[in-house]
């Protein structure tokens, strides 16, 4: 499954997260189940892939479209994560006490440092940095 952490334009593929070039402007990104246009929001660059994430204007679902520079390779759904469930998602990867930690730590209130030093070595380890994570949490 592909996640795109909204809050941090962050798509996640395998357990890493990775930075993208956002789509600011409104581009063609291919046509969706139901029948609506994708515009694309997001292009991610992994070794020798391309992946362009596009939202439907219809029904708004989202999908990862996977290039090999200049070749289609496969088409995946995503998941998008919004801020309100950022705190949700990592805790697929982070003990409660870690998250509790940066949750703590963003709100500038006590927390444990060995807990949140964990659970900073877990995101460095999937390409988060501790900052952006908190600025989110806040």
């Amino acid at each position: 499954m592909i996640f795109l952490l909204e809050p941090l334009k962050k798509v996640v593929v395998e357990d890493l997260g990775y930075s993208g070039e956002v789509v600011e402007e409104k581009r063609f990104g291919g046509f969706c189940d139901c029948g609506g246009k994708m515009f694309q929001r997001i292009w991610v660059k992994l070794e020798n892939t391309k992946i362009m994430i596009s939202e439907c204007e219809k029904c708004w679902k989202n999908s990862a479209y996977f290039f090999n520079f200049t070749k289609f390779l496969r088409k995946e759904d995503v998941q998008v994560v919004d801020k309100n469930a950022i705190v949700e998602f990592f805790k697929n990867y982070l003990s409660d006490l870690e998250i509790e930690a940066l949750i703590a730590k963003a709100r500038n209130r006590a927390y444990k440092p060995s807990d949140f030093s964990r659970a900073k070595k877990k995101l460095d380890e999937m390409n988060f940095s501790v900052e952006e994570v908190l600025s989110v949490l806040k």
